[in-house]
């Protein structure tokens, strides 16, 4: 099934996917992996974002089947002393 999911982050906005995962748990699980993944990849500062999953044909206004606020965690090196 094509889920449609919505990822806001922080100072750049919202953004609309097309998913194709057979439940709206894995649609949300299969965008939070892939957003990890990129951000991981590059030192962009992003802290956190925001994913949301809607039934096809949905409208604006409409509930959300799904979401969760991710909080990215960096590890830091620890102190030399």
């Amino acid at each position: 099934m094509k889920w449609n999911v919505e990822v806001d982050i922080p100072g750049i906005g919202p953004r609309m996917l097309t998913v194709d995962q057979p439940s709206a748990s894995d649609a949300l699980e299969h965008t939070k992996s892939r957003v990890n993944d990129m951000f991981l990849q590059l030192p962009s500062g992003i802290t956190s974002y925001t994913v949301a999953v809607f039934e096809p044909g949905h409208r604006t206004g409409d509930a959300s089947v799904c979401a969760e606020s991710i909080t990215l965690v960096t590890a830091t090196e620890p102190a030399r002393g």
